[in-house]
Parts: structure tokens; sequence; C-alpha cells
């Protein structure tokens, strides 16, 4: 609500006190990356998606993060920007595949 109705700012310290909170909530996470994209803050959402693959996760839960944050670049980014997120991704693939 704090997003829409008040200050973009106070939202984003309410969101990270709460994920620093539940680190292990990725609903949490998402909803803050959709709500940092919302608010126009595009770096904001690139680095909180770079924040979020770097948790502990299952392959459904970082491919989910890998997928909204390659639709982030493809929207706004270039194609250098999709490249790296491509790469990040294999590169986590390949370090949890054992």
């Amino acid at each position: 609500m704090e997003y829409k109705l008040g200050s973009a700012e106070r939202g984003r310290t309410l969101m990270e006190g709460v994920i620093s909170s539940y680190p292990k909530r990725i609903d949490l996470w998402s909803v803050f990356i959709e709500m940092e994209n919302k608010a126009g803050s595009v770096d904001g959402a690139r680095r909180l998606c770079e924040r979020a693959v770097t948790l502990r996760l299952r392959a459904r839960q970082a491919k989910m993060f890998f997928k909204r944050w390659l639709q982030l670049e493809r929207a706004s980014g270039t194609p250098e920007s999709e490249e790296a997120v491509k790469e990040k991704a294999r590169k986590w693939v390949e370090d949890n595949a054992a």
C-alpha cells in the first residue's frame, strides 16, 4: 500500500525490513521486485533480482527469479544485459547441479 498511496522510499524501507526478517519467503521477494518495477525503479528491481538469485534456492525458485529478471531486461534493458542474465543463469545451474 505504501508504494501505491504513500512514498515509494518508505515502502522500500518497509519491504527491506520484511525480507531481512523473512529471507526465505520467496513470495515476498517477488512482490518487492514487482513493486520496484511498477514504481519505475528498474535498477532497484535489477538489484533485487541479483540479490534474490544469491539466496539458497531450489531450481524451480531460481528459474522463476531468472525468468522475471530476463523479462525485465527484455522490457527495459539492452541485448547485452539480457545476455548477462542468461549467463548468470547458466552459471547458477553449473554451480548448483550437484
